[in-house]
């Protein structure tokens, strides 16, 4: 992902108070924010909102429990370490969890040094950011889409996954929203000059799909493209993304002053343009408007 150097997470999933305060104070001295979980149930609740980089659990909770969150820890988070701990003599149950996707284990009652070096291992397995490269400046991602309309969630979701992550969750979703709006828009009105208009009847009429086929398939659209860019600047902890297309423009200066006047049924949809602007103030089109261009201010 195309993520500035930040603190990495430790989920602790332990009830013991003096293991995670051992574990508070190695991590602190590593650059860890520490997360803790009573119990095997809450950290799997956890799991999804946080996404860890690295976990530590003790395996000894009633039923195989422990066992088991190590299985769906590694199925649902292939890149997080896994660190078991046991007590001395669980030594089956600790070749069950190396099994199970744990990459070291500690013996309980665990000892500051034993927990400082698993804590360095697991940091060494994970995967590099870009963000955590030495010399890396700035780093850009193009995309060229197709006249697809229906592509431009996953391509979304991709751009999202490797350029946003560290974003709170409402400005990525705000994010989301805004990249999907404009890459369709670019997609629709740009490569198949599909207007406002046209594509409201067709949605009413329940040909929005014959019309797509019928503009992909015209010699005159067929080979356009739409360019998306996304430029991080590392110290300047920015990511400035373009949108391209190789339509004939609108006139786009109205619809970023207005949010309740029609759209002309000849242009692009005005109150996407203007909700986008609303997230990011800094969004702007060249003079023809086709490409716009924005920036996130990453934490």
């Amino acid at each position: 992902m195309m993520q500035p150097a930040s603190s990495k997470t430790l989920l602790v999933v332990d009830p013991c108070p003096e293991t995670q305060a051992l574990v508070r104070e190695q991590a602190k001295s590593r650059g860890l924010s520490v997360i803790t979980a009573s119990d095997p149930h809450v950290a799997m609740e956890m799991l999804d909102m946080t996404m860890p980089d690295v976990v530590l659990s003790d395996l000894c909770w009633p039923g195989q429990s422990g066992l088991s969150m190590i299985r769906d820890i590694r199925k649902r988070c292939s890149q997080t370490a896994l660190i078991a701990m046991a007590e001395q003599g669980n030594d089956v149950t600790m070749l069950e969890a190396l099994r199970a996707g744990a990459i070291d284990y500690l013996y309980k009652p665990v000892m500051g040094v034993q927990l400082g070096m698993a804590l360095d291992r697991a940091l060494q397995v994970l995967p590099q950011t870009v963000g955590d490269v030495p010399g890396i400046e700035q780093v850009e991602y193009r995309l060229v889409i197709g006249t697809d309309p229906g592509n431009a969630e996953a391509c979304v979701s991709w751009l999202i996954e490797e350029t946003a992550m560290m974003l709170p969750e409402t400005q990525r979703l705000h994010l989301r929203a805004t990249l999907l709006e404009l890459i369709v828009n670019a997609v629709e009105h740009g490569s198949l000059e599909i207007f406002y208009q046209e594509k409201h009847e067709a949605l009413e009429g329940d040909q929005y799909e014959t019309l797509i086929a019928q503009r992909r398939r015209d010699p005159r659209f067929a080979k356009r493209r739409v360019i998306v860019r996304a430029r991080y600047n590392k110290s300047a902890r920015i990511t400035r993304y373009t949108i391209t297309d190789q339509g004939t423009g609108f006139k786009w200066k109205e619809f970023l002053t207005r949010s309740d006047e029609p759209c002309d049924s000849r242009d692009a949809n005005g109150r996407g343009v203007f909700l986008a602007r609303a997230f990011f103030p800094d969004l702007t089109y060249n003079e023809r408007g086709t490409e716009v261009t924005f920036s996130v201010q990453l934490p």
